[in-house]
This record gives C-alpha cells, structure tokens and sequence, in this order.
C-alpha cells in the first residue's frame, strides 16, 4: 500500500487526508482493493458511527479510491472489494436521523453504488454488484431505496438476465411501496414472467398509488403481459379504460386491448361501440382499434358482416394513411368468409385508382383471394360429378390401337381441389407434366399454366433492381441490423441530423439530437441539442444503419438517404474519414468499445443531464416531456422561478473549501445570491453552459449539483434530494430557454449562404417520427 494511505489510515489522520489527491492514479491503481478492505476495518468498529473524524478519513478515502478506479478504468480488479464494503454497510443502520441526515454508513453505500453502476455495461461487475446491491431495496432508507432503484433501472438495460433472478424480490417491493421500481419490471419481464402474472391483481391494484411516471411504466408492463398472457388481464378491462384519456398512456392501454381481442375476441363484442368513439377522440390510434374490430369479426358470419360493413363505411371518408390497415383487416375477415367480402369487392377495387403502392398490393392480394375462392367454389360444385374424357384416333405414344377409343373417368373431390388450387402455378404445372398421359387436353392446360408462369417471371425479372454492394449488404444482413439498432437505441441517441460544416482550419460534423415528445414545455421544442463531435465515422455509420432498420426493404445507393450520408462522408475526406463509403457502411457494426467512446462524448457533452430513454415511446426525450407532471410546480408565468438557501462552493479543490451559505434567486435569465454584506452578485444564465446533478454521475458529495460556465465551475448543496431536483430542472430549463433566444437571434444575423452542408434522417414511413 502506499505510504500515505497507509499513514492516513493507521493514524486517521484527517490532516494528511486532503494530500491523497496530490499522488498519481497510476501510482496507487493496484492498491485500491487493499485501500478498500482497510476502510472496511474502519467503518466496521463499533465506535465508528460517534466518530466524525473516522467517518471525514474514510470519506476523503472513498472519493479518491474511486477517482482513482475510474481514471485508470480498473474496476473490473476492484469490483470484488467494492462489493464486499456494501455488503457490510447493509448490515449497520441505514435509517435516516430525525435531522434529515444520512448515516455514515448509507454514505459510504451510497458512494460505492455510483461508482459500481457507472460501469453498467460490464457484465462482470454487475454479476458481482446487482445480488448485493438487491437487498437495499427494503431498507429504512427512502432516499438509499430510491437511488437503487434508479441504479437498477440503468443496470437492466444490459443485464436484464441478472436482475430477471430477483424479479420476485423486485415485485415484492414494488407492491409494498416502493413504486419507482416499477420502471424496472417492463425492462426484465420477459426473462422471467411468472412473479409478475402471479400478483397481477395487485399490481394493477397498486395503480392508483402511483405517480403518473410510475403508472406508464406499470401499463407498459400489462402490454408485455398481454402479449404472454392476455386473459390475466380480462377482469381489468374497466380499470385500464380509465387510462384512456391521457395521452401517455393510451396508446399502450389499446395495444393491450389489441393482445387480449385477438386471444378472446369474444369478450369485445359489447365493448366495440365504446372503443369507436374513442377512436373518433384518438385518430391516431385508428389502427389499433380497427384491428379489435377485427378480431372481433372472425367471430362468426355475424360479426364478420357488422365489421366488413364499419370497414366499407371508414373507406370513403378515412385518411389515406388509414386506408391500408382497413384493407389488411378487411381481406384477414375475407380469407375467413370470403363470401361476404364479394359484395364489397367493387368499392375495394376503385381503391387502386391513384392510390399508394400499399394499396394497390393490398387490393391487388384481396382480388387473388376472391379469384382462388370462386375457382374453388367452381371446383366445389362438380365434385360429385363424374368427368369423363374421351380420346378418339390414335396420339402419339398412344397404347391402343388405331381405332379405339380410349375412356378415362376422373372423380374430383372438394380435397383434392383445395390441395392442388393451394399449390402456386409453377408448382402444379410440374407435377401434371410428370404425370399427364398424351392427352390434348392435358397438354392444352400444361401449356397454358407454362406460358403464364413464364410471362411472370420475365415481368419479374424486367422490374428486378440490379444489385449493388450496400443493397446486398442490406438484403444479407437485414434483420441483424434491425436488431442491432433497437438495441443500442437504448442506450444511444440517435442524431435527427449531422451537419459538416467548414471551420476555419478544416471541416468537421456537428450533430444536432431533437426530443422525441415535443410537449408544450419541451425544452427542445424550438431548437436541437447540438455537439461537435471527433467520432464522425461511428456516427455516420450508426446514422445509415438507423435509416435501414427503419426502411421496409434493403438499401441500395441509389436511396436519396443514403445518397445525402455518401456526400457527407466524401465531404470530410481529407479531414477524418478514410476509405470510401461503401467500406464505412458495409464494415462490422460498431464495438462496444464503439459504443462507450460516444457515451462519453455524450456525458461530456451533458446530454444526458438534460435527456432521458423514453422506453414508452422507445425513444429520448428532455426531462420535461418525460415527466409533465412537473410543470406546474417549476414554472411561473412559462418561466422558471425558484429561491432558497443553498451551500455553494466553487474554484479548483472544492473539497478542501468550507461551505458558503447564501440565499439564491433564479427569475428569469438571472441567478442572484446576496452576500454576507448585503451586496447582491448576479450570474446570468446566458453564461451558464450546463448544469449537472451530481447524484446522476459520480457522487463525490451527496445532494449537490454543479453549474458549468466558460471559466468556473460552482457546486451547491440543498437541503435534500428533492429541493436538488427542483433547483436542477429549473436550471435546465432556463438555459434552454437562453439558448433558444440565443438561436433565434443567430438565426435573424445569418448570412444567406450557408456555411454547412445538412444531411437530416428521414421520416418514418409509419410514424411522424425523426430517425
């Protein structure tokens, strides 16, 4: 061990404590786990908890311990140490004093749960961490219990088979209380459902306790639940409908409605009236109904009628973008009862008169459908008849004599029909030249069939694309790369565009990152999160793979999308690409390694100080449409006002400085304190570049938050955690609004030439959202 950790704690001796931070990572990286057990030792005496110099040494240990870890990213070597000091904590008090303090103990927990969680993503220290860190959740410690269940809800992103393990603990403490876990449950249900379908009546009981994030996050649970086991949910069917009408959850409530329609279509007949005026409030969620319907009419003759009719009605006066989903669920309804989609078949063909390339396939498939029924109900008719053919005169390779007469009898059967009308054309047309005797007949038919076949092919082969090297990229590794882009757009934002722009020494890409909700109170509703980025290559490439997953088909290079990324990426030649854009685009998918460098260009950024994964919407959106909620109590007049006394630090070696107490004011685009003097010093936001809770990162001081500006770096501590997370989100929002002001009044100065090149993601095709 190095000898002045060793000094600092053999003697305790707060005086030398503050000269850890004076030696280099590199010198003490392989003493840490003993550093660690030796703060064990410590902490685990009886006398610890009345000794305030024992718990400042072993503080001022703990955040250079961990300063350490993650400057020389050694937390692999020292997981096992970290883990065995949490789990001691556990077993001494936790609870929080009637002062509002924490524990030493929950401190030191506290402390190394950060510094454990931020390296979420390696498998083998979560194997290590997560078993322990499990048992906090039902401590005494409501702060401590909400910190795990935000370090879980991280940790499942990638090691939901590691948490599936707990899911009866984690259930259990949703159930008693502890409702922010619920944000959990919809991340590992599918690696073991049964504790969730076990107590879903309480669950779904638990719903009218919750906040309204923690409820989205139960009903999104009931939507996997539904997807598993739909008819657990039947008797909630009232209780969700009270979901309906906000627009976080409703959407996810009638796709839960959609699941348990089609396992029990039955139990919608008498709901359909109620869910089409809800369809008349909702457009949006159109489909989702239409489908119920649907399901609803493979009921029976009765039912198939009532829909076919609602659907012929919606035809005319429908949206185009709606007309394909009534299509689809009027020809599932026909390939049930085909003969009561006959009389509709007329208005379903006027369709395809200037109509999308989706509708004419649709329409086009449902006259297939038709023609193959009424062929088979032809077929059908005379299956009890006998069909006798008659050769006269003597064909070649004929067996009788010339002169005979040649008598053959085919009973057709309602099977045999069915059997060989199912069998595509080309199919049946060799196996009847196989067998076929010389008849003229026969021949006749084969070379019909043959001459049919072959005229389709060469219309498919006339209108087939000719291949390039990104289109069968594409077509080879379609699904892999869907896979791969639902993965990491968890943990990844996507940029909605990338601009090069020409710096005065040489040219660089700039992403711009939207929110995906776009609320009244969107922080980012009138402008984009922007970032200079030295990772161009890994970014374009993520850029094409996202436009991929979210096309239909396989790409080629002729795709405008993929056109605009190609001009980008020539555009930087010379700067930091190299190799051409096929190479980029059709190289493996970026690491892991990949994947850590852009979250800390992210972290660095403090992007994620003001954005978070929606797993509702499957995308990220700023805090404030995430959680609407709290507009209200953060905004006044649509601007953010918050006062109170803060301890503020700032300059370099802030540990070391003594807390200054002082009463802050944030109105508007100024951040006032008064002095001890009565003076008042004015800090104005447009200076301040970004704001960070420290809770969200590295906690080296707990219940503080940071304020960044171009030449200092404050740090304030509130009176808890809560008044932290106003002061936070009140920051935000002013910054953004100067930041908006800021654009706006930039964007009246630009000159008319542009100086960048954009290359924006395409919409998708489905929904009206951003790539």
């Amino acid at each position: 061990m190095h000898p002045l950790f060793s000094e600092v704690l053999t003697h305790k001796d707060l005086s030398k404590a503050g000269e850890l931070f004076t030696i280099e990572d590199k010198d003490i990286e392989h003493d840490l786990s003993e550093v660690v057990d030796r703060i064990y030792e410590i902490a685990d005496q009886k006398g610890y908890e009345d000794s305030d110099n024992d718990q400042s040494v072993v503080e001022i240990c703990i955040t250079r311990v961990t300063t350490a870890i993650r400057e020389t990213q050694s937390i692999e070597e020292h997981a096992r140490a970290l883990v065995k000091l949490l789990e001691m904590c556990h077993r001494h008090t936790l609870t929080t004093s009637p002062r509002d303090e924490d524990p030493p103990h929950a401190k030191i927990a506290s402390d190394i749960m950060s510094c454990l969680f931020l390296h979420y993503n390696k498998s083998a220290v979560m194997k290590l961490a997560i078993p322990a860190v499990v048992h906090y959740l039902d401590c005494d410690n409501k702060e401590l219990a909400c910190n795990v269940s935000s370090y879980l809800s991280l940790a499942a992103i990638d090691n939901a088979d590691l948490l599936a393990k707990h899911m009866p603990l984690l259930v259990t403490s949703v159930l008693t209380g502890n409702y922010l876990l619920s944000k959990v449950l919809p991340q590992i249900f599918t690696q073991n459902p049964d504790p969730v379908i076990r107590h879903i009546d309480c669950l779904v009981g638990t719903l009218d306790k919750c906040e309204v994030i923690e409820q989205v996050s139960l009903i999104q649970l009931f939507s996997l639940v539904a997807k598993h086991q739909p008819e657990v949910l039947d008797k909630h069917y009232n209780k969700l409908c009270e979901f309906l009408s906000s627009g976080l959850t409703a959407s996810t409530v009638i796709t839960i409605f959609v699941d348990m329609a089609k396992q029990n279509p039955s139990a919608f007949v008498d709901r359909l009236d109620d869910l089409k005026k809800f369809m008349d409030n909702q457009p949006p969620l159109t489909y989702s109904v239409i489908q119920i319907i649907g399901a609803v009419g493979t009921l029976n003759e009765t039912e198939a009628d009532r829909s076919l009719k609602y659907f012929s009605s919606m035809l005319a006066s429908s949206e185009d973008s709606a007309i394909p989903m009534i299509l689809q669920d009027m020809r599932a309804i026909g390939l049930t009862h085909p003969e009561l989609l006959t009389p509709y078949m007329e208005e379903v063909n006027k369709l395809s008169e200037n109509a999308s390339s989706a509708v004419r396939i649709l329409v086009q498939s449902m006259k297939d459908d038709q023609q193959k029924y009424l062929t088979e109900k032809e077929m059908i008719s005379v299956s009890s008849q006998t069909v006798t053919v008659i050769t006269v005169g003597n064909p070649p390779n004929a067996t009788h004599p010339s002169g005979t007469v040649s008598v053959k009898t085919t009973v057709v059967s309602p099977n045999t029909a069915d059997s060989d009308l199912s069998l595509p054309k080309s199919v049946r047309t060799s196996e009847r030249e196989s067998e076929r005797t010389s008849s003229p007949a026969s021949t006749l038919v084969s070379e019909r069939l043959s001459i049919n076949s072959n005229l389709t092919t060469a219309y498919l082969n006339q209108n087939e694309p000719v291949h390039d090297g990104v289109q069968h990229f594409c077509e080879k590794h379609f699904t892999t790369i869907q896979n791969y882009v639902e993965k990491i757009s968890a943990r990844i934002p996507l940029p909605s565009k990338c601009s090069v722009v020409n710096g005065k020494h040489r040219r660089y890409v700039k992403l711009h990152f939207q929110c995906a909700s776009q609320l009244d109170h969107c922080l980012y509703g009138k402008s984009q999160f922007s970032l200079d980025t030295f990772h161009p290559k890994i970014w374009l490439h993520l850029m094409f793979l996202s436009i991929q997953a979210q096309s239909s088909s396989a790409l080629s290079q002729r795709d405008n999308n993929v056109t605009c990324l190609k001009v980008c990426w020539d555009a930087l030649k010379g700067e930091k690409s190299d190799g051409t854009f096929l190479t980029l685009v059709t190289s493996a998918f970026p690491s892991v390694k990949d994947q850590e460098t852009l979250t800390q260009e992210l972290h660095e950024a403090r992007y994620f100080d003001i954005f978070e994964f929606n797993a509702l919407i499957k995308q990220w959106s700023c805090f404030m449409c995430n959680h609407p909620e709290k507009v209200n109590g953060l905004l006044q007049d649509g601007l953010p006002l918050i006062a109170g006394q803060l301890k503020e630090k700032k300059g370099k070696w802030k540990f070391l400085k003594r807390w200054k107490t002082r009463y802050f004011t944030l109105s508007g685009g100024q951040f006032t304190y008064s002095k001890s003097d009565l003076r008042k010093e004015t800090l104005p936001v447009s200076k301040i570049q970004s704001v960070k809770a420290v809770r969200k990162g590295i906690r080296d001081i707990p219940k503080a938050f940071e304020i960044f500006t171009e030449d200092q770096t404050y740090v304030f501590k509130a009176k808890g955690h809560q008044n932290v997370e106003q002061w936070v989100q009140c920051l935000h929002i002013a910054v953004a609004h100067s930041q908006n002001a800021q654009t706006t009044d930039t964007d009246k100065k630009a000159p008319d030439r542009p100086r960048s090149m954009v290359v924006e993601r395409p919409r998708s095709l489905i929904t009206d959202t951003k790539l």
